[in-house]
């Protein structure tokens, strides 16, 4: 019986470390069946199947919790920027905004078209302020469209290109997803509006899809003064994108100015 108990002792020690069956089948396999013989020759048959039994149900334990791990491990680093905004200067607080009809530099962005800029919400001639209703964790500067540009233009148009190789093992798979939220609206009963895009394009700049938010139209806003609604919409990123054109645009239907508005617009991924 002492014999039997050291070879189960033995086979627990060298099965403790799971890499060892991986790493020797053979040897294992051998002490395995060493303490079964051992073990049915001194001590009753009932007894010994107990122990074996507790035997392989720890092995068994053992074996699991490493692979589980690593799958985890895995699955996280697949889409590292998942989860992140990755859109830059998302709420134009990166700059000063302007607080008169005037054009500031919004950075991180490229002025495509029209007076595309940043407002204070401290401007006291401005059409938002700390208190009209928007985003509660609003910053000092929001999005707007811009006095009336000397072209005439009614557009305003501000875009930022986002790489998305970070993701591409999720892309591959056909299942990841983004998601586009953004607070948009416009002056009070008007219909200037603002809309955020994203285009999906391969890496020789091939698109491959769009997706968007907004227009917010003046009966939408909720409210009879000036302001932002959240705006929210999610869809499959096709296979083979490499990055993400993002488009801010805001648009004067009304008055001179082009009072489209914006705040805290977001890109982000899910696998």
């Amino acid at each position: 019986m002492i014999v039997a108990q050291a070879s189960t002792r033995a086979l627990l020690r060298f099965s403790a470390d799971p890499a060892n069956m991986m790493r020797e089948p053979a040897r294992f396999s051998g002490r395995l069946a060493a303490a079964i013989k051992k073990g049915s020759a001194s001590m009753g048959s009932t007894r010994f199947s107990m122990r074996i039994s507790l035997v392989l149900f720890g092995i068994t334990a053992l074996a699991l919790v490493p692979t589980s791990v690593a799958s985890s491990a895995a699955h996280s680093v697949t889409c590292s920027i998942c989860g992140s905004n990755l859109i830059l200067n998302a709420g134009a607080e990166a700059g000063l905004g302007t607080i008169s009809d005037s054009v500031v530099v919004v950075p991180d962005w490229t002025r495509e078209r029209g007076s595309f800029t940043a407002a204070s919400y401290s401007w006291s001639g401005g059409d938002l302020s700390a208190t009209t209703p928007g985003p509660p964790n609003r910053g000092k500067n929001y999005f707007y469209g811009g006095p009336n540009p000397a072209n005439g233009k009614a557009v305003g148009e501000g875009t930022q290109t986002v790489s998305l190789s970070q993701a591409a093992a999720a892309i591959a798979t056909g299942k990841a997803t983004a998601t586009l939220s953004g607070w948009l609206g416009g002056l009070s009963s008007q219909e200037d509006n603002a809309q955020l895009s994203a285009t999906f394009l391969s890496a020789s700049g091939k698109i491959l899809g769009v997706f968007e938010i907004g227009p917010v139209p003046a009966v939408g806003k909720e409210a009879t003064a000036s302001a932002l609604i959240l705006r929210r919409n999610t869809d499959i990123i096709p296979k083979g994108t490499t990055s993400a054109r993002v488009a801010l645009v805001l648009t004067r239907y009304d008055g001179s100015d082009n009072d489209g508005m914006a705040d805290n617009v977001s890109l982000t991924l899910a696998e």
